[in-house]
Formats: structure tokens, sequence, C-alpha cells
């Protein structure tokens, strides 16, 4: 279940710690500081559960209003659970706003487990069509 969904520094300062290891084992094309940067601004979204965090930008392409997932980090052995749950209320909230996809690239590693929740592989991102 989705704890919050914006940005607020206490919230942040909780799940710090989550997203910053997220960044260290699949470093971005971003770092902290243009995390906060952007997350303050409200350009891109924290969405937090009690055991994960994800940053998602909502993007307007070719006029279609896309979800990019850029990054979702958790406690060991009890995220997944909660991540794939949000993901499917979150899927929800994005299609009844006229969202037309959920796009993300993420390890190898829950490739599988995101194809079985409906994703797709398009390159290398895994898009749901919503």
């Amino acid at each position: 279940m989705i704890k919050q969904f914006g940005f607020s520094e206490d919230e942040y300062a909780r799940v710090r710690g989550w997203l910053l290891s997220a960044l260290e084992i699949a470093p971005g094309p971003f770092d902290e500081a243009e995390l906060l940067v952007k997350l303050r601004a409200e350009a891109w979204h924290l969405i937090t559960t009690d055991h994960a965090a994800s940053v998602v930008e909502l993007v307007r392409i070719d006029g279609a209003l896309i979800g990019n997932v850029l990054l979702i980090g958790g406690e060991k052995g009890k995220a997944l659970r909660e991540i794939i749950a949000a993901q499917k209320q979150f899927c929800e909230f994005l299609k009844h706003e006229g969202f037309t996809k959920l796009v993300g690239t993420p390890r190898k590693e829950f490739h599988n487990i995101l194809k079985a929740q409906g994703f797709e592989q398009e390159h290398k991102e895994l898009v749901k069509r919503l």
C-alpha cells in the first residue's frame, strides 16, 4: 500500500538509505544532489511504502502521458511484495489520470517478476500499458 505520494523532508530522510543503495547498485545519470533538486521542485515524485521507496517522473511524450520510474529501493526481504502492490495501485491512479503506460529500466534480476505483472520488454525498458 502506498504510504506517501509526494516529497517531504521527513519522509525522504526515512527512505534515503534505500534510495542511495539503489543508486550505488545501478548508478543512473543523476546523483543525490540532482535527485533532491528535482524532488523539491516537484519535477520528480517520491512514492513510499513502509519498506520501500521509488522516484517517478510524470511526462508527456508525443502527446502521451507516461510514468517513468527512475529509481526504486527498499528494505531487503520486505520491499518486493510492497513494491508490487504499490505498482498496481499506482497504475490504477495513472490510468484514471489519462496516462497510457508506466516505463522503467530495472535490473535484470527483476525482469521476470515484472513481466509476470504485465510488463513487456521494449528495447532496454520494461513497459506496462495502462
